[in-house]
């Protein structure tokens, strides 16, 4: 039903609403109470999941009754539960109310049903959008309505509004925040007023899907993975 890739992991969500996974498993990022290291799918859940998100050396679980669980490396408080305790299992985080989640490298995002952004984990470069650069090992809040969608870079956070408006926050050295500068917010800053559709965030560079179709991209591009025909950040 659903899929996610980490850094050297990687997630599979069944249709049954069973979890399974595979790869490099050295922080217990594939939660199955292990650190070994799986060529192929292992089940880690039987059943009752809904979304999945994968960071560096982290894994996000969100199950049907809205709650959400962490496993994997919490040396920044990533997890969200409160420690900077590795988890080789899923530990529960929230006990409700998620709609959706995103990992980032070493930073989580969280979207609850009532439209908040909650965030924790790493955040040197204000990638939380807390207004400080403090690392919160709980979920503190960001945004208290009107959020849609969220998408997480390796240093940096995407967030697309009920209106269709997109604001980032972080890691902006390559202008991967797309606000014309290169500049790192602590606190989410609005890039476009209105029709985004959806978001992406790759590693230093961010994609944009508006309304009408079309695709935008803004940050690091020494590879061309803007897509823009040139090698210009």
């Amino acid at each position: 039903r659903a899929i996610a890739a980490g850094n050297y992991h990687s997630l599979v969500l069944k249709d049954d609403g069973s979890l399974w996974a595979m790869g490099r498993n050295g922080n217990g990022q594939l939660g199955d109470g292990s650190t070994t290291q799986r060529e192929s799918p292992v089940e880690v859940l039987a059943s009752g999941v809904r979304a999945i998100a994968a960071g560096n050396y982290h894994s996000l679980v969100l199950k049907d009754d809205g709650s959400l669980w962490a496993m994997g490396q919490n040396t920044y408080g990533q997890l969200g539960d409160g420690s900077t305790t590795r988890r080789n299992s899923p530990v529960e985080v929230l006990a409700s109310g998620v709609r959706a989640i995103a990992a980032g490298a070493y930073h989580s995002l969280v979207l609850k049903d009532d439209g908040s952004l909650w965030a924790m984990g790493y955040n040197a470069q204000g990638q939380l959008g807390d207004g400080s650069t403090t690392q919160r090992n709980s979920p503190v809040q960001v945004l208290a309505s009107g959020v849609r969608a969220i998408a997480a870079g390796f240093f940096h956070s995407l967030v697309l509004k009920d209106d269709g408006s997109l604001w980032a926050m972080g890691l902006n050295n390559l202008g991967q925040l797309g606000d014309g500068t290169n500049t790192d917010r602590h606190t989410p800053t609005q890039v476009l007023a209105s029709g985004v559709r959806a978001i992406s965030g790759g590693d230093f560079h961010s994609l944009v899907l508006k309304d009408d179709g079309s695709l935008w991209a803004m940050g690091y591009n020494a590879y061309g993975q803007l897509g823009d025909g040139t090698t210009t950040h």
